[in-house]
């Protein structure tokens, strides 16, 4: 699935990896509100979901002034799932309909 965030980065995601329990068992610690579960969770999803070739672009996409700010890596993380979600859910509504 090809998923665009709003500041123009563009991946494809493998629908299945979403599904695979080893994603949703490292997302689940992203809500834990503690800071080392959130890095170890994002640290895993991101390299898991867009392969290496697309965490490369998105370190690229964030980087500033040589500068890859992990506050923007996060947001973009968080978007992009967001936006993954809702595609799963659209496609999944449209079959039941």
């Amino acid at each position: 699935m090809k998923i665009k965030t709003k500041s123009g980065f563009e991946c494809n995601i493998n629908e299945r990896r979403l599904k695979d329990w080893r994603y949703i068992k490292a997302a689940a610690k992203i809500n834990s509100g503690k800071e080392t579960d959130i890095v170890e969770a994002v640290t895993f999803c991101i390299p898991f979901i867009l392969g290496e070739d697309g965490e490369a672009a998105l370190m690229k996409h964030v980087q500033e002034e040589g500068v890859v700010d992990s506050d923007k890596v996060i947001i973009e993380f968080l978007e992009i799932t967001r936006l993954a979600g809702e595609k799963i859910k659209k496609s999944q509504s449209s079959l039941n309909s």
